[in-house]
């Protein structure tokens, strides 16, 4: 009998473990906020790498900071889909959500995305729910100029197409891409350059991205957060999902809130 409770007591210990260790992460949703100098001021809201099929934020957690934060723009930094096809009727639902909130939002592909049968198919239900898709375009508002550069990871990218706007000093270029390695490629001034892939190493185990081949960022140790760039600076998100196996491991699911403060500069 002392042996069954033994045994007992060791699998709830393990299951319990791995609860608190590999599954809260994945459900435990943190809002990074960053900040940004630019010309102008605005919010924007990115949400990267979903990986719809093991997605463990609810929609109502989304639905409910988008409507706390108020965004100028939504920035959707690729990776919709895990495997394939089979997940679009479930990622439907978070596109209704964002289109329903009514905030404008842009969007790139990730190499997830560009690896399934049906790309098409992904593009037109994106574009169907009002989301603006760029592969390798820019949009020009009054304020700002709005880069999306196509994922790196499959050769998608073609960073010259995408700023071949005529340049302009006043405005502030808001980059969107999916693969940070095309920073490598970029010869552009921007101001701020959000992205994501990397998932902040999903699992946090020292020199993982050393064994794993994830680009040559990732080999330099620069894999989440803020960082500089010779043209402008960089944000890695780690991520609101998971790719492969469904678990996280001292790495929180995130959604970041992007602040670009307008900043006087006197000659």
């Amino acid at each position: 009998m002392t042996l069954i409770i033994w045994i007992l007591a060791g699998v709830i210990f393990f299951l319990l473990t791995w609860e608190v260790f590999f599954i809260l992460p994945t459900k435990w949703l943190k809002v990074e906020r960053v900040d940004w100098e630019g010309s102008t001021n605005k919010k924007i809201l990115q949400i990267s790498d979903l990986h719809i099929r093991h997605m463990r934020i609810s929609l109502a957690n989304i639905k409910a900071l988008i409507h706390a934060e108020q965004p100028d723009y939504i920035f959707l930094t690729g990776d919709y889909i895990d495997q394939s096809e089979k997940e679009f009727e479930t990622l439907k639902p978070f596109l209704q959500l964002i289109e329903e909130s009514g905030v404008e939002t842009y969007a790139v592909l990730g190499n997830h995305d560009r690896d399934i049968d049906d790309v098409k198919g992904l593009e037109d239900l994106i574009n169907q729910h009002g989301i603006h898709l760029l592969k390798n375009e820019f949009v020009e508002k009054d304020d700002v100029v709005i880069v999306g550069v196509d994922d790196h990871a499959q050769g998608y990218h073609d960073p010259e197409k995408s700023f071949s706007f005529l340049g302009n000093d006043k405005k502030d270029v808001l980059v969107l891409t999916h693969d940070p390695d095309v920073l490598l490629k970029v010869k552009h001034s921007f101001t701020m350059l959000v992205c994501g892939h990397l998932h902040g190493k999903q699992v946090n185990i020292p020199y993982f991205f050393k064994i794993k081949n994830m680009g040559q960022l990732a080999k330099q140790g620069i894999y989440q957060g803020k960082h500089d760039h010779e043209h402008g600076s960089f944000y890695i998100s780690k991520g609101i999902g998971q790719s492969r196996w469904n678990i996280r491991f001292f790495v929180r699911s995130e959604v970041t809130v992007h602040t670009l403060r307008s900043v006087k500069k006197y000659s």
